[in-house]
């Protein structure tokens, strides 16, 4: 019976340190994630307001974050109109706008 109770200990001990590894590998994935910056090309929908645009990718709505660091100019774009948006996805995931302008 002891023995059984030192190897379900140690079995136990053991499946606590993979955890601990696999939950720092699933950060770094995440990391590197979150710092990568996309273009892709769509269509432009609006401003939603302020301080965020929708563009259409792939025919699935995407909203992306105006950041404060912005220094386009947002209102020279039309409904309908072709785009090429540069994005990246932060920390907390949400998209925020790099870029934006008329696909050629």
């Amino acid at each position: 019976m002891k023995k059984f109770a030192a190897f379900m200990f140690f079995m136990l001990l053991l499946a606590g340190c993979g955890t601990a590894e696999q939950a720092k590998q699933g950060e770094q994935t995440d990391q590197v994630q979150t710092d990568q910056v996309q273009t892709e090309d769509g269509t432009f929908v609006g401003q939603a307001d302020t301080h965020t645009i929708e563009v259409k990718i792939n025919n699935e709505p995407v909203s992306l974050n105006i950041a404060g660091d912005y220094e386009g100019d947002i209102d020279k774009f039309t409904d309908g109109q072709k785009v090429r948006v540069t994005y990246k996805k932060t920390e907390n995931g949400q998209l925020e706008l790099k870029k934006i302008e008329s696909e050629k």
